[in-house]
């Protein structure tokens, strides 16, 4: 069974768990969702909470349905995760980081360097 936290709403945690799978490449485009009948009874959820989350991502055009068939991964979805992904992440995460990091007296060099070790670049 999954586990969702207390203080944002399930759907939302749904949508974003079925995101992951895209950009971890486990859901790949053109690729059909589980029912929601099947989301459901795997997250122990209401099947309205399950399509909350999977309307959300299909408003957004992420998922596609095809009527009578079931839902699908739409092309260039992972794509447009990144890049909505990518600005909250730099405003969000980023910055307050390096705010902190100078709030600490880390250097930039100590920035660098860490970053490079978590790319893989150097060990």
């Amino acid at each position: 069974m999954k586990v969702f936290k207390d203080d944002v709403p399930i759907y939302l945690q749904l949508r974003q768990q079925i995101e992951e799978q895209i950009l971890a490449r486990a859901l790949r485009e053109e690729e059909s969702v589980k029912s929601l009948r099947v989301l459901a009874q795997e997250y122990k959820i209401n099947p309205l909470t399950a399509a909350n989350a999977i309307n959300l991502l299909v408003d957004e055009g992420i998922l596609y349905q095809k009527r009578g068939i079931g839902v699908f991964v739409s092309t260039g979805a992972r794509d447009q995760i990144i890049k909505s992904r990518r600005g909250r992440f730099i405003e969000d995460t980023l910055v307050p980081a390096m705010q902190l990091a100078k709030r600490l007296e880390i250097t930039e060099e100590e920035v660098i360097k860490k970053v490079r070790v978590i790319y893989g670049e150097n060990k």
